[in-house]
């Protein structure tokens, strides 16, 4: 359960201590088909920005971000997704093993199809051999996406349910199963530089959105998040698309000064209270998806913002576009969410996103947006109400533990959780925005 919008790509470093740990950087692309907010994807940055070891990553396109895997030898951009778990890819790979396994994945946007094979995987500094994957036969409404990694827990895999054999392992898990000594962990830093944010997009988004990610160890300079509240890795109640989902505070979210009320569209929650929301965290969404009141409370009030349900009908520059508010450029929106009593506020250049239409004119829309009523309460798509995409992950460090999610774990591994630390100080986002939108003033 994707929002596929193509996006970022990846370039890879390798740290080596007692315990193996990867850092790769991470380029971001932009989704094709909007002259207003996508932008033709840029060039591979395969310097990186952070020169501490790790992987950065580099958004093109304020969609999703990409990396490099080795499959039998040969490279592939696939997009790093911690909302689906399966690896596939799109292209012809030397020395595959066909399993003759027909396989067919569904996101939120497109489908692929193709059967399971097995090859060689080399992904950051680790060689998998007989690695299981997806070879894409057939792919629709997908756009220029080559692949995907999945880096999610590996209950939701189709792969393992198809081949019903560990077989079928996601990379990670087989990663984590054949290096005990290295910790059962994942980061992402997904940040901005918001210094040479600009409306026409003259500055290369590459350096707009620097990003990276890590596994097996933290960041330099951010091991405050180890001592971050441990959020719940939530097992998904309905057994079906188990993601990484963890509890938002009882009326969690403050938007502009005002507290808003929250309620859960799950039926009988078996995890947390009625006004908790279940958060789920997806790299692969470019716009977070909230409930419809939600959306309303943080666009509906100002001044000149309307909800658009067709781009299209508005504008040639917002087709392919749908439920969103469109709004001035100028206007300054803040939003803040609450994790285990702790406050973290959202950039007002990640609340709204746009450009100069055809036209000249500067038109932004909301980049936070309705949540599809068939995901909410649909069992299919796992007990969620929200998906918090890139539009926060660029303002908080987050660190994803697999605990005993990693198959075949043994009863004395903890359970899975969560650590988020926020990266967005309120005084500096706030000028951020006013030397990006307000000419500094």
């Amino acid at each position: 359960m994707k929002g596929l919008t193509p996006s970022f790509l990846l370039s890879t470093s390798v740290l080596f201590s007692v315990a193996k740990a990867v850092t790769l950087d991470l380029i971001g692309k932009r989704k094709q088909g909007s002259s207003l907010l996508f932008p033709r994807r840029l060039k591979r940055d395969d310097a990186g920005v952070f020169g501490n070891g790790s992987v950065a990553l580099h958004n093109l396109g304020d969609t999703s971000y990409q990396c490099n895997v080795t499959l039998g030898g040969k490279d592939f951009e696939v997009i790093i997704d911690t909302g689906s778990v399966d690896l596939w890819v799109d292209g012809d790979v030397p020395g595959t093993k066909d399993l003759g396994v027909p396989m067919s994945i569904s996101f939120a946007k497109g489908t692929v199809q193709g059967n399971i094979n097995t090859a060689q995987l080399q992904f950051d500094g680790f060689t998998i051999e007989n690695q299981a994957y997806l070879r894409a036969e057939f792919t629709q409404d997908l756009g220029d996406v080559n692949g995907i990694i999945g880096l999610g827990p590996s209950g939701a895999s189709q792969v393992i349910g198809l081949l019903q054999s560990s077989a079928g392992d996601p990379p990670l898990d087989r990663i984590f199963q054949s290096n005990p000594a290295t910790p059962n962990i994942l980061t992402f830093l997904l940040s901005r530089n918001a210094s040479i944010e600009t409306l026409s997009g003259t500055t290369p988004l590459s350096e707009q959105y620097p990003a990276q990610l890590t596994i097996g160890t933290t960041i330099s300079g951010l091991e405050a998040i180890n001592s971050a509240p441990k959020l719940p890795a939530l097992v998904d109640q309905f057994g079906i698309n188990q993601h990484w989902l963890t509890l938002l505070d009882a009326d969690g979210i403050v938007a502009n000064g005002k507290k808003i009320s929250t309620s859960t569209a799950i039926r009988n929650p078996t995890n947390g209270t009625l006004d908790q929301l279940h958060v789920m965290f997806d790299s692969g969404f470019s716009f977070p998806q909230l409930p419809k009141a939600v959306v309303d409370a943080i666009y509906g009030d100002i001044p000149g913002a309307e909800f658009i349900k067709d781009g299209a009908a508005a504008s040639p520059d917002l087709a392919g576009l749908e439920n969103f508010y469109k709004i001035p450029c100028d206007y300054e929106v803040n939003v803040s969410f609450f994790f285990a009593g702790q406050e973290f506020p959202v950039s007002p250049l990640d609340l709204s996103l746009g450009g100069p239409t055809s036209t000249g004119e500067d038109v932004c829309i909301s980049v936070y947006q309705p949540i599809d009523d068939s995901l909410v309460g649909n069992a299919a798509s796992g007990a969620l109400d929200m998906i918090l995409g890139m539009g926060f992950l660029r303002n908080t460090y987050i660190l994803i533990n697999f605990g005993d999610f990693v198959d075949g774990s043994t009863s004395n591994v903890a359970d899975p959780y969560i650590q988020l630390l926020s990266i967005s100080d309120k005084a500096k986002i706030h000028q951020d925005f006013v030397n990006a939108r307000l000419g500094g003033e």
